[in-house]
């Protein structure tokens, strides 16, 4: 019984091998032929990886070399619509020298024009009123006491003035807007309110003249330093306020009101400069020629007008522009925005320019009333110290100011002419369309982020396994950056954008 039991042993171990070679043998030869269709399948997949990757490549190679180029042709577009707001804004000061007074004089032998013109003159009372008290400010005593500050304190200075003229600037907007709409009674309660408007006006008008007339003196005594306090100030503030804008996210309203901002700077920064150089021309006639800095002077024989004017206009404006035209085309680069985006600010500003100039004037936050009560108080000493000097006698000096007056009205009417053959020309270009913003103006690609770069397949995988949901439902994905970005520019238009209303995520 032993041997039969161990003799059947033998043979189911026997079989049992034989079926376990058997299931190898014939299970081998299938699989290896899966594993070179799989390897044959795995190659034609990475072959279309690398080649969708090449193409991916050399599109954002594409891009990339687009944004470098758009740097480039920034310069062109925003030195276009700089030009046509810096035309545009001296217009509207020059109206206050020119327009202006006529149209008081006009009104005062016009019964009808007269009750029309309570605007002009409760502006005419307020310049009154600030200039009348500012001309008091004894601006030698200013300018010695700055004088005697360090560069560091200047620099200080400069940013707390900056600082309260936009504040200042803001806030008189709105007090001269609600003065000169409003009507109000002769008596009552009207009345009381009426006065307290007009005091919070004169009194607003004052402190931001105030602050300009500092600014100024303080740019005075930077410009006719000896030493290099001038470049110190400038290149410190200007790349703090590159640092300040250039590495952020900005939407098209951002970007319209830095712009706004770099336009009006670069305006007063104009007019403060001209007062400087009046000033000294006038000083240098005179027995003060030691206010002109020899750093300024090119040569022993060079002349005066070279000496007061090219210097500080060069050296300020031409870093204001360097300076202007850098961080903007960082913005539009980090941003992939396009140069024709400023094209569309210009046909905007076009637009407020040729149907209404007081908007224009809102949109752009221009405080023209405080830059004229500026130019009165700081250029009257040099013009009485002229006009002493080139006549003697009272028909002399109404003479030289009436041919003053009538340059400046040709001045004006030609440079309105100017501009509204300039508008135009623009709007002749243009279809209804031309205040729209499309994705035409923004480079392909997704905007700097700060997230990693997914194509639309794995992202809705992604959002897929995060949800527990295996099904390919799109709607429930989240919006890219650039659906975002398009949907925000259907909604809202840049023609509701001003400096001084909270568009985007700040005010410049």
């Amino acid at each position: 019984m032993a041997r039969k039991v161990a003799k059947n042993r033998k043979l189911r171990r026997a079989d049992h091998f034989k079926f376990i070679k058997e299931l190898l043998l014939a299970e081998l030869e299938p699989r290896a032929h899966k594993r070179k269709e799989q390897s044959t399948n795995d190659e034609l997949r990475e072959r279309e990886a690398t080649k969708l990757a090449e193409r991916r490549e050399a599109e954002e190679a594409e891009y990339e070399m687009e944004q470098i180029v758009n740097m480039l042709r920034l310069f062109v577009h925003m030195e276009k619509l700089m030009a046509f707001s810096l035309l545009a804004c001296f217009n509207c000061f020059l109206y206050y020298f020119t327009v202006f007074p006529a149209r008081l004089v006009y009104c005062c032998f016009n019964e009808k024009r007269l009750k029309q013109a309570r605007k002009e003159f409760v502006t005419l009372f307020l310049i009154a009123c600030a200039s009348a008290i500012l001309l008091k400010v004894d601006t030698s005593q200013v300018y010695h006491r700055i004088k005697g500050q360090s560069a560091m304190k200047l620099y200080m200075m400069f940013g707390v003035l900056d600082m309260c003229d936009k504040m200042l600037s803001s806030l008189g907007q709105s007090l001269l807007l609600v003065v000169s709409a409003r009507t109000f009674k002769k008596f009552g309660p009207e009345a009381l309110q009426a006065v307290v408007l007009n005091a919070c006006a004169a009194a607003c008008l004052t402190c931001h003249g105030f602050v300009l007339i500092y600014e100024t003196i303080a740019l005075n005594v930077a410009v006719n330093s000896y030493s290099n306090s001038l470049v110190t100030l400038l290149l410190s503030m200007q790349f703090a306020e590159i640092k300040a804008s250039v590495f952020k996210r900005f939407d098209k309203e951002g970007l319209f009101q830095i712009t706004i901002s770099d336009i009006i700077e670069r305006f007063q920064m104009v007019i403060l400069l001209t007062i400087i150089a009046i000033r000294n021309l006038i000083a240098s006639t005179s027995s003060f020629s030691t206010l002109i800095p020899n750093s300024w002077s090119w040569s022993s024989t060079s002349s005066t007008v070279v000496e007061v004017l090219c210097g500080p206009v060069i050296t300020v404006v031409g870093s204001e522009v360097l300076v202007d035209w850098v961080k903007h085309a960082y913005i539009i680069k980090f941003n992939r925005v396009r140069p024709q985006m400023y094209d569309t600010f210009l046909k905007i500003l076009c637009n407020d320019h040729a149907h209404n100039l007081q908007k224009f004037q809102v949109r752009l936050g221009l405080p023209v009333p405080t830059l004229v009560v500026l130019f009165i108080v700081m250029i009257r000493p040099a013009l009485e110290i002229g006009l002493s000097e080139t006549s003697t006698s009272m028909f002399g000096t109404l003479s030289i100011v009436s041919m003053g007056f009538v340059c400046l009205f040709l001045s004006k009417f030609v440079l309105h002419l100017v501009l509204d053959k300039w508008c135009q020309a623009l709007h002749s270009h243009n279809g209804a369309n031309q205040f729209v913003v499309n994705e035409t103006m923004y480079v392909p690609g997704p905007p700097s982020s700060g997230q990693g770069k997914i194509d639309g397949r794995t992202r809705a995988a992604v959002y897929s396994a995060r949800k527990g949901d295996h099904d390919e439902d799109h709607s429930k994905i989240p919006p890219t950056l650039i659906e975002k970005r398009t949907q925000h520019d259907s909604k809202r238009s840049l023609k509701n954008v001003s400096r001084y209303r909270m568009v985007s995520k700040r005010i410049w």
